[in-house]
């Protein structure tokens, strides 16, 4: 009877409207309340507490930084120019250059809302000039911040590697190749839109010397992302060190190399960093007494049998979570996905025989698309506001390339190969 309530609690919050960081906490009180009586609130700030100090979360505020400091600094604006030298005078040139930029960036921040906001920007900006339509433009624009969160250094990979006690630089590693499988999706999409509507070639390569100039001033910026791999691979630095790394080599591109970053500009900067990183934090904290009471009242557990009474084929099971993960991202923030989500269905994912790195992949793919699928994508409302075009727009404009990334969260779900072969060949030793 109490798992039917906490769960119907959950399904009438969501429905309310009532911000989900808020809901968990309350949710997890009243059946605290109701279990373990007077120890309510000592349990609740102990488990409160302990949710929020694993040491691999000190990176979120400083990749946070970094991506805010980039976006600030001149950064962006550089990779943006060599995206552009390498793909914009194809067919939907600039549409191409836009989701390229927003790999290289993802190589540097791992903050979907941070390309999204910074990159698209630009992005939007550049290819409305050259005569695209806002709609279209904001669609790449939203669905190319995507890409962000799977190319290393990641913020979701962060906090899941600290929620289910696996290594962050295992998820990394197992992100990029699927990060790339994403781009290419959306370049295939965007290709044959291209053909379709006609869209215009941009220029052409422009003199050596020019070309030569824009990739000597985004040398510096294009340093950072090989930087942050190799220190964490090679053992130099773990990923919460890298972050600072990071953090610190941004601040000096924007200050000294670019001179692009004035000192009321990092102010600001380290304000916005600090609310962002406290919105990510209260929703962890808050979640963690909502994880224990799913576990306490062994609602894992029942889910899982659940599952294998439908099914004891993990194809099965593995479709139905995705099904499961992409509805619960059309309305539900993806933090708060992730933390409701892994107690429950870590169980399960390891019954039915699939690493835990592999899952992570799995479960961050599918919050990155529930971040440009309405009703509540929030990628979608940062591109909304940057572009002056409404949801309703970019809904009609969005499904193709939702679509394509589903094909590619398919292709990952069912061939761990690709997310799992870059771990096991520099020795992390996950499953194959």
């Amino acid at each position: 009877m109490l798992i039917t309530s906490i769960l119907l609690s959950v399904c009438v919050v969501i429905l309310l409207g009532i911000p989900i960081a808020v809901a968990l906490g309350l949710i997890a009180a009243v059946t605290m309340a109701a279990t373990v009586g007077p120890d309510l609130l000592i349990i609740f700030i102990q488990r409160t507490y302990a949710g929020t100090t694993s040491f691999p979360l000190l990176a979120i505020p400083f990749f946070v930084l970094a991506g805010n400091l980039m976006n600030v600094g001149g950064t962006t604006e550089r990779i943006f120019q060599v995206a552009q030298l390498c793909v914009g005078r194809i067919r939907g040139g600039l549409a191409h250059v836009n989701v390229i930029g927003s790999v290289i960036f993802a190589g540097m921040s791992g903050s979907a809302v941070a390309d999204a906001a910074g990159m698209g920007v630009i992005e939007h900006r550049a290819m409305t000039k050259a005569g695209y339509s806002g709609r279209f433009a904001a669609t790449i624009t939203a669905v190319s911040s995507t890409i962000g969160p799977i190319i290393p250094p990641s913020i979701p990979f962060v906090i899941y590697g600290s929620l289910a006690n696996v290594s962050v630089g295992a998820l990394f590693l197992a992100g990029i190749i699927p990060g790339l499988l994403m781009a290419v999706a959306l370049m295939a999409v965007i290709a044959a839109v291209a053909k379709h509507m006609n869209l215009p070639r941009g220029d052409a390569l422009p003199p050596f010397r020019v070309a030569a100039g824009i990739i000597a001033k985004a040398g510096p910026a294009l340093l950072l992302p090989p930087t942050i791999l190799l220190v964490i691979f090679t053992g130099i630095a773990t990923p919460t060190e890298a972050a600072v790394v990071a953090a610190a080599y941004a601040f000096i591109l924007g200050r000294w190399i670019y001179r692009e970053l004035g000192w009321n500009d990092t102010v600001e900067v380290l304000w916005d960093t600090a609310r962002q990183t406290a919105q990510v934090m209260f929703i962890i904290a808050v979640s963690a007494p909502f994880g224990w009471v799913l576990i306490q009242q062994q609602i894992p557990n029942a889910i899982l049998n659940a599952f294998l009474s439908m099914s004891s084929e993990p194809w099965v099971i593995l479709l139905i979570i995705n099904a499961v993960l992409l509805l619960l991202g059309m309305f539900i923030e993806g933090i708060a996905i992730m933390i409701i989500a892994y107690p429950v269905l870590l169980p399960i994912i390891l019954k039915i025989g699939v690493d835990p790195i592999h899952f992570g992949v799995i479960l961050v793919l599918n919050i990155m698309i529930g971040l440009v699928t309405p009703p509540v994508g929030l990628c979608l409302y940062v591109v909304a506001g940057i572009a002056k075009v409404s949801i309703a727009d970019l809904t009609r404009e969005i499904w193709p390339y939702v679509l394509a990334l589903v094909g590619v969260l398919m292709l990952i779900t069912y061939i761990p190969a690709i997310s799992l072969w870059l771990p096991n060949l520099l020795g992390y030793g996950v499953a194959r």
